[in-house]
């Protein structure tokens, strides 16, 4: 009997492990999930510097500091370097020379289309207004057209006391590199003092913006490898970063307490270092994380604060738990937008189009001049309803009047007329 027990319950543990494995659903190694290659080059000194800081932080992506400067680099941890121009620049700097730094890079054009192999996005990171930032990126951008992926700029401008000459450096070559690229971002140099006080050392400053950018790099990168309760995935991303020369807006917000969805809604909207202050989405993405007590009423909240601003926008959105966070709120904010026409464009269309209605009214009249003919001047005045002409009565008085004027005149062209044509007056 023991041993029928036995063969039995061997035999009941068997076909609960054969139905686990039949009922179990399928498990994928980690691999075969898609996960998106971004590289993050920064170029030139001060691309460099901000992706030193920011290579510390962020993972999941691959950084990347390029310049002619042998001098620039400095063995970081989870930074790779790619020294170019070497024949042109000698291993230096190239100053404000932006034709040696387009030079430079031109020369190594084979070896940067190579760091764009088997990348999903590429995000450019320079500091407009010297040579290798505002002369070498537009090389390297070009060289990543043809890649397939999302290209992203984020772009300095200097500071009004660095003078004319470098802020029209940097305007001139960020008007080429917009062309080339899907978005990008602009922040000046000046929006510093907007978000530091009085006291702060410089390299807390620009320590500032640089965790700026790091918390909204990380957090977009978040959203494309942590799927959550509504997922945004990697297609999504692409939709709304798809086009050229489009604006981008990107942000990240987070807050705690009671009112932390108020909190939030005003935060995600404005960031003081950006350029374009009020911005108009054509295309938004954003997503709303929090922990276990994450409510229905605040994703409402927030969502309508964001949609309220960019009624005529296309929206993707998504929500996710991150038991990490506890009590706060984090929001994440990426919109992208054509940039307006330029205001002489604009001038120019509207002169034309006053020219063409101008044009258009004096062909009207003419026709209408054409049409109507003119009445005849006659004494006797119309009856426009019988058309018969109505004789204008006249005292005997004004009858002999009127002779009389028309015989002087006809006896004054007499005389003109028998004197010489010579000797006439002219009046």
């Amino acid at each position: 009997m023991k041993s029928k027990k036995k063969k039995l319950a061997k035999r009941v543990k068997k076909l609960v492990k054969h139905r686990k494995k039949v009922l179990a659903p399928a498990s994928f190694p980690a691999e075969s999930f898609f996960k998106a290659k971004i590289k993050v080059i920064g170029i030139g000194g001060g691309g460099g510097s901000i992706v030193s800081e920011i290579g510390r932080s962020l993972n999941r992506a691959t950084f990347v500091i390029a310049d002619t400067d042998v001098r620039a680099f400095k063995k970081r941890r989870g930074i790779k370097y790619f020294l170019f121009g070497q024949e042109a620049t000698h291993g230096l700097g190239t100053g404000l020379n932006t034709d040696l730094a387009k030079k430079a890079a031109e020369s190594e054009k084979e070896k940067i289309t190579k760091l764009f192999s088997g990348q999903d996005i590429v995000i450019f990171i320079a500091s407009l207004g010297g040579g290798v930032g505002s002369g070498a990126t537009q090389t390297f951008v070009e060289s990543a057209k043809n890649f397939g992926g999302i290209t992203f700029g984020i772009f300095t401008l200097p500071f009004k006391f660095e003078g004319k000459n470098k802020y029209k450096i940097a305007t001139k070559a960020l008007k080429g590199l917009r062309k080339s690229l899907n978005v990008s971002i602009t922040i000046p140099n000046e929006r510093i003092f907007k978000v530091i006080q009085a006291n702060t050392a410089i390299t807390d400053a620009f320590s500032t913006v640089n965790k700026s950018l790091i918390e909204s790099l990380e957090s977009l990168i978040d959203l494309i490898y942590s799927p959550g309760i509504i997922n945004i995935d990697f297609a999504d991303l692409r939709t709304i970063l798809s086009g050229t020369g489009s604006q981008a807006f990107l942000n990240t917000a987070e807050a705690f307490g009671s009112d932390r969805a108020e909190k939030v809604v005003r935060e995600i909207l404005h960031n003081p270092l950006y350029q374009n202050s009020n911005f108009k989405a054509q295309k938004v993405l954003f997503n709303i994380a929090g922990g276990g007590n994450l409510s229905m009423f605040e994703v409402d909240k927030i969502s309508k604060g964001i949609a309220a601003d960019n009624q005529s926008a296309k929206i993707i959105f998504g929500i996710s738990k991150e038991p990490h966070l506890k009590n706060k709120i984090k929001t994440t904010l990426l919109m992208t937008s054509q940039p307006a026409i330029p205001i002489q464009k604009v001038k120019k269309t509207v002169v034309k189009k006053q020219q063409v209605k101008k044009e258009k009214s004096k062909k009207i009249k003419k026709k209408k001049l054409k049409k109507i003919t003119p009445l005849p001047v006659m004494l006797p005045v119309f009856n426009v309803l019988n058309q018969k002409p109505e004789p204008v009565r006249r005292s005997a008085l004004e009858v002999r009047e009127a002779q009389e004027i028309e015989e002087n005149k006809k006896t004054k062209q007499e005389e003109e007329w028998e004197i010489p044509a010579f000797l006439r007056l002219k009046k």
